[in-house]
């Protein structure tokens, strides 16, 4: 703690700022706190009212997970790969809980029907692909996530392709906007769309047999030995 609040002004600047949790994690140990913390990330859609309310849960959740590493890190009770592996459980964390909030709004306005609301992911045809840093579980303190998003047409929750093309990009927007957008509470991590094929002329969100046909017939090589990194990191199952 002597380290944080004399050498790093972003940390005693959180420490100071959410004191309530920087008493659980001394009180009740590290992997407590981390637990905590997880459950509460996984639960923000749930205990949203709006858009703005996830935005202000989920920096809540960046800034504690950044004091819970930092200490973890500079107290040398976590060595470096569990650091850069809770970083990117986090932010599996906290995309979880953008999808589901996006995925119940698209469902309560009719743009989807999903099989199970309580289990949006379920059956959504959302599939989310952590990249490089974030797909190997090697996130730092300071990275950008990056992600490839594609749907499945013939998954349950679809009833019209056609509005799925655009329902899908428009979605996943909104979720970068979610996590990226600097508010008065920070942001939770830059989110980087760019990985996904062909980005200059393709929208966010594309089939699979889209992305499929592409890596088999046009795709870079470094684009295809980038996959070794990728990790399912939210979406349908």
């Amino acid at each position: 703690l002597s380290a944080i609040f004399d050498l790093s002004p972003y940390l005693r600047t959180i420490a100071m700022r959410d004191g309530d949790f920087l008493q659980s994690m001394v009180v009740e140990g590290l992997d407590s706190a981390l637990a905590e913390l997880m459950a509460n990330t996984g639960t923000c859609d749930r205990r949203a009212e709006n858009v703005d309310g996830l935005k202000m849960r989920l920096r809540r959740s960046k800034r504690q997970c950044a004091l819970l590493c930092g200490v973890a890190d500079l107290g040398g009770w976590w060595p470096m790969e569990q650091v850069c592996e809770t970083l990117a459980l986090f932010a599996d964390a906290a995309l979880g809980a953008c999808c589901r909030f996006l995925l119940r709004d698209a469902h309560s306005r009719g743009k989807l029907q999903l099989p199970d609301p309580d289990n949006p992911e379920t059956g959504s045809g959302l599939i989310i692909l952590g990249m490089g840093k974030h797909g190997a579980l090697e996130l730092n303190y300071s990275s950008d996530i990056d992600i490839i998003c594609l749907f499945d047409p013939d998954a349950k929750a679809i009833t019209d392709f056609d509005a799925a093309l655009s329902l899908f990009p428009r979605m996943i927007n909104q979720l970068a906007e979610i996590m990226q957008q600097r508010t008065g509470d920070g942001y939770v991590f830059r989110t980087d769309l760019r990985l996904r094929p062909d980005p200059g002329s393709t929208p966010t969100a594309i089939p699979v047999v889209a992305a499929s046909n592409y890596y088999e017939s046009s795709g870079q090589n470094w684009e295809r030995a980038a996959q070794q990194k990728a990790r399912q990191v939210d979406g349908d199952r």
